[in-house]
């Protein structure tokens, strides 16, 4: 196999330091490959276990329309559904709980001097996608008092942890925030009532979730490069894609997996020659049509989160699930991450930090949908005659009791009396 390998490229690399110096960004150390090594294996890592760095990761939202639009499309999803504070409902008519709603509700609206929670959790979100973990601190750390809110650069936390990672070596220092220039220096500690933190894809062994991107990495670089290319025309190199001849799946990928690390490590490799039963596609002078369906191939393979395509403007192609199918299962994702959002931020802000036992954060999108569940279910269960009205509003809607003395009966006098009209006919 290496010797077929050997035969199907040859790689010339200009030795010369590979300068792509940039904010938060080191400058890439000379890569240095001799010809012929790609047969070998000390100049090949496997693609799984090439690391993408956090500035990679920046780079990549920056300079990706497609990224950009995913996490578009998931923050401004996630930014319809308000959360409102308010009393339990055995504490609705005290004045004290009352007191405590309007507190978290003006923190909420205005978190600190500039942004308000939906501007929090739209840097939350970006951060938890695309890095695998998100945070909000919460301040003031040293009373039991929250004053202000602020989201916390998620490849910069670190926890405190012991070997199990499930407990904190520190309370007082549980979370910890480092420098990303330097990630040995830890920048500030936050106790665990300060601090909430969240995993994208939490496995009970890791404190950390993997980056969501890394998967397609390479596709969006790609994207990148041949958009580059298009524009530039035939002026430029070419670029394209080499179209390998019929051969065994494993040795092809094997090859695609060896040109692929090759040519990003080192910009200035240079692909110069291959079998003759090899063709290439030249991607600078894509027709408009073939064009349009390598970004919606783009689109699909790189929908890392199932968002519905008719939101990424494929309403045409979206499979055979219809539209309604495919936006309630992507609402589902949205809404299971607002409510371990609630769920966080009561256990932390309301019940560790504040102290508050008689009030609660909701999200009135989904309350609405389950009173309407449930009141459904209360209507079915009263026409069948199986509990009273007054039994359906305490246990199934949590309100009061009706005065009307009907609403403790299962059959309602007007009822009766027309039961009674249909036995006499």
């Amino acid at each position: 196999m290496k010797d077929y390998l050997s035969k199907v490229v040859r790689l010339i690399t200009n030795k010369q330091t590979n300068p792509q110096t940039k904010k938060g960004n080191t400058e890439k150390k000379e890569t240095i490959i001799d010809e012929g090594s790609c047969a070998g294996t000390e100049a090949f890592v496997e693609p799984e276990n090439d690391v993408i760095s956090v500035a990679q990761v920046q780079d990549m939202y920056d300079n990706s329309s497609l990224l950009k639009k995913f996490i578009r499309v998931i923050t401004e999803e996630a930014k319809r559904y308000t959360l409102v504070a308010k009393p339990k409902a055995e504490f609705r008519e005290s004045k004290k709980a009352k007191a405590h709603a309007v507190q978290v509700n003006t923190l909420l609206s205005k978190c600190n001097s500039m942004e308000s929670y939906s501007d929090i959790r739209e840097k939350y979100l970006k951060d938890l996608f695309l890095y695998g973990r998100a945070g909000i601190e919460i301040q003031p750390t040293n009373v039991h008092n929250a004053q202000a809110l602020y989201a916390v650069p998620g490849y910069c936390i670190r926890l405190n942890v012991d070997a199990t990672g499930s407990t904190f070596n520190d309370v007082k220092t549980a979370y910890m925030v480092v420098n990303p220039n330097d990630t040995s220096e830890v920048v500030a500690s936050f106790p665990e009532d300060s601090f909430i933190y969240g995993v994208l894809d939490p496995m009970s062994d890791r404190i950390y979730g993997s980056m969501p991107i890394t998967s397609v990495y390479t596709d969006l670089i790609t994207d990148r490069s041949t958009s580059k290319n298009i524009r530039a025309g035939a002026n430029s190199i070419k670029a394209g894609v080499l179209c390998l001849p019929k051969a065994p799946r494993k040795l092809l990928v094997e090859i695609v997996n060896r040109l692929t690390k090759l040519c990003k490590g080192n910009a200035t490799t240079k692909i110069v020659a291959a079998n003759t039963e090899g063709t290439f596609l030249d991607l600078s002078s894509l027709n408009p049509k073939d064009n349009i369906e390598l970004q919606q191939w783009l689109f699909k393979k790189a929908n890392i989160w199932n968002i519905p395509l008719f939101k990424l403007g494929l309403s045409e192609d979206s499979g055979s699930l219809n539209a309604r199918e495919q936006l309630t299962a992507f609402r589902d994702m949205i809404e299971s991450l607002i409510k371990s959002e609630v769920d966080k931020l009561n256990s932390v802000l309301i019940n560790s930090k504040l102290g508050f036992d008689d009030i609660e954060i909701i999200c009135p999108n989904f309350a609405t949908k389950l009173d309407y569940e449930r009141a459904r279910i209360a209507v079915r269960l009263v026409n069948g005659k199986i509990i009273t009205p007054n039994e359906a509003r305490e246990k199934y809607l949590g309100l009061d009791k009706s005065e009307d003395p009907r609403a403790d009966s299962l059959i309602f006098p007007e009822d009766a009396s027309a039961n009674s009209d249909n036995t006499s006919e």
